[in-house]
């Protein structure tokens, strides 16, 4: 099995100021300023195979993208090494939303991007034209919530002056960062990545079996059974079945990034819509392969729509595909992103660290 993290010169990062951040982070030696190599279609049809089922087996993954193991294995592994792509384990909010409370915020655009990146309920950080947009998670109500934003703004080292953060509580998820698909697959490849047997969904584990799962999965989502037997005390089979009914039920998410930038896709843009119907609308917008991120939220555009493209001017052909019925209240340009899924980017949107999803 391919190992997770192969990088040299990886040292812990301490949490800015507020101790009260675990430091789960940790970084690897920086790769310098020159842009990444562009990914070929084979390495995009690797990474659409994981993204669909980051455990699915080499063998499945070879099939799938019709090319020998030795080849997948030796190109899965120079992307890992150049930070290109990565595997992540993260519990997923769109399926805790009964005891999850979200919160898109806005900070200035001179907030501290370490520091704001360093908890681990700050689930993703992005530059954009209007200031840095922030995803906020809590477990303990829109209070608690409410809090985490005032811990974030005091970590952003603002200043006295600074004006109150933009705050819109998030009422709907229909689609995460981690949905997207590169589209680089066909549709015999992606019917042999997701094989799986057929049958009614299964019932979802406990919560605190998930958050064990998350734990032993954190540093490598492909960990064999007997690997996570060992951490969790149990057997094999129970193990596996444990995985296999936690990801399968939607309470455990296992996947696959990538750099957007050496995926071609180097720009990007919010887009905040109003709709008579703002649940068909993100429906739509979902389906939408430069959508990478669609919530719903309390405030005057009920919809925030994320998209990547190669250039800004496909966006007029995107908001078209959205259909009639929606209007584009707002359109901010998004400058890059510095945190996703737990994953801290640099400028090449290349991963240089991860901080584990919790909340």
């Amino acid at each position: 099995m391919i190992s997770f993290h192969r990088q040299a010169g990886v040292i812990l990062l301490q949490p800015p100021r507020d101790k009260a951040f675990p430091s789960h982070a940790r970084f690897a030696a920086p790769a310098g300023d020159a842009p990444p190599r562009l990914l070929d279609e084979l390495d995009l049809a690797i990474v659409h195979a994981l993204q669909i089922d980051a455990r699915t087996p080499w063998t499945r993954v070879a099939a799938a993208v019709r090319a020998d193991s030795a080849t997948v294995a030796r190109r899965w592994e120079q992307m890992q090494e150049e930070r290109l792509a990565w595997l992540s384990c993260w519990p997923q909010s769109s399926q805790w939303q009964s005891t999850t409370d979200l919160a898109m915020v806005r900070l200035g655009a001179g907030a501290d991007l370490d520091a704001i990146s360093a908890p681990p309920w700050a689930l993703s950080v992005e530059e954009t034209s209007a200031g840095i947009v922030v995803l906020v998670a809590s477990g303990s109500g829109l209070r608690s919530l409410g809090r985490r934003v005032q811990e974030l703004t005091e970590a952003a080292s603002l200043g006295a002056g600074a004006t109150a953060p933009d705050m819109h509580v998030v009422s709907a998820v229909i689609a995460e960062d981690s949905s997207w698909r590169t589209g680089a697959l066909d549709p015999r490849g992606q019917r042999i990545a997701a094989a799986r047997s057929h049958g009614p969904a299964p019932k979802p584990p406990k919560p605190e079996i998930v958050s064990e799962l998350t734990e032993a999965l954190a540093e490598d989502p492909r960990a064999s059974a007997a690997t996570l037997a060992s951490r969790l005390g149990v057997s094999e089979a129970t193990a596996r079945r444990a995985v296999d009914r936690a990801a399968a039920s939607g309470r455990l998410g296992l996947g696959c990034d990538l750099s957007s930038w050496a995926a071609g896709l180097r720009r990007g843009a919010m887009l905040w819509a109003a709709s008579p119907d703002p649940s068909a609308a993100g429906g739509r917008a979902r389906r939408l392969p430069h959508c990478y991120r669609v919530l719903q939220v309390v405030g005057p555009a009920p919809l925030c729509i994320s998209a990547r493209a190669t250039t800004l001017t496909a966006l007029p052909e995107i908001e078209r595909a959205l259909g009639d019925g929606i209007e584009i209240v707002d359109r901010w340009t998004v400058l890059g992103a510095r945190k996703r899924n737990g994953h801290l980017l640099d400028e090449w949107d290349r991963s240089t660290g991860r901080v584990d999803v919790r909340w």
